[in-house]
């Protein structure tokens, strides 16, 4: 009992750390950014600070490189921040369900992440409309193919747990096997034949024929 609260405690801890740090990467993002452009904006010289006139000559070589340098920025805070979000979605999702359904969400958010990542570094090099349209279908049409699946599964795990059209310890026969349900999850169900454990997908066990074993009651034999 006492080993689960502790793990409950510490998973909650991985959440807070990990959104401490998506905040912390997004301000000395913002930081990073605000003091480029005041830095190496487009104001006259007449309008940069008097402590930083005599380097007004010197900062102008970086102008050329200013582009490059806040994508870079966007790219390596933004990176950092989305392995923060996947780390707060992998803890919290195996809370619910097992470790590899939360490594699978985990690898959908980074993926996810990274096509998103892609077109905000697009949007600073002024991607065309156009281009920036192919590139954004083509990203979510990798992740929605990547993710038609899982998620197809996620849904039918969350009906079954909801409706539960069968309960633990019940003998069941789905998708021509048989045997006696010991856990439901959202990815899977279990069955316990007797000789060995079977994991059928929950999609399949939504779009499938379920039979179950009637429980005759001993007063109805009489």
């Amino acid at each position: 009992m006492a080993s689960g609260i502790d793990e409950i405690n510490e998973k909650i801890q991985s959440i807070r750390r990990g959104s401490f740090k998506m905040g912390l990467y997004i301000i000395i993002l913002v930081i990073s950014l605000s003091a480029i452009n005041f830095l190496f904006g487009e104001a006259p010289f007449t309008e940069i600070p008097s402590f930083l006139q005599p380097y007004s000559e010197s900062l102008t070589l970086f102008k050329p490189f200013l582009i490059y340098i806040k994508a870079a920025l966007v790219f390596i805070f933004g990176y950092y921040v989305l392995n923060a979000v996947s780390a707060i979605v992998y803890t919290y999702a195996s809370r619910v369900a097992d470790r590899p359904t939360a490594a699978a969400l985990k690898s959908l958010t980074k993926i996810s992440g990274i096509a998103i990542l892609l077109g905000l570094v697009g949007s600073i090099f002024n991607v065309s409309p156009a281009a920036a349209l192919t590139m954004g279908s083509f990203g979510g049409m990798v992740v929605g193919f990547a993710a038609q699946t899982i998620i197809t599964h996620l849904i039918a795990g969350v009906f079954l747990l909801i409706t539960r059209p069968f309960s633990y310890g019940e003998t069941i026969t789905v998708a021509g096997q048989t045997g006696v349900v010991k856990e439901i999850k959202l990815m899977h169900l279990v069955l316990d034949t007797g000789e060995e454990e079977i994991l059928i997908p929950s999609g399949t066990v939504v779009t499938q024929i379920l039979r179950k074993k009637k429980v005759t009651n001993s007063k109805d034999k009489q």
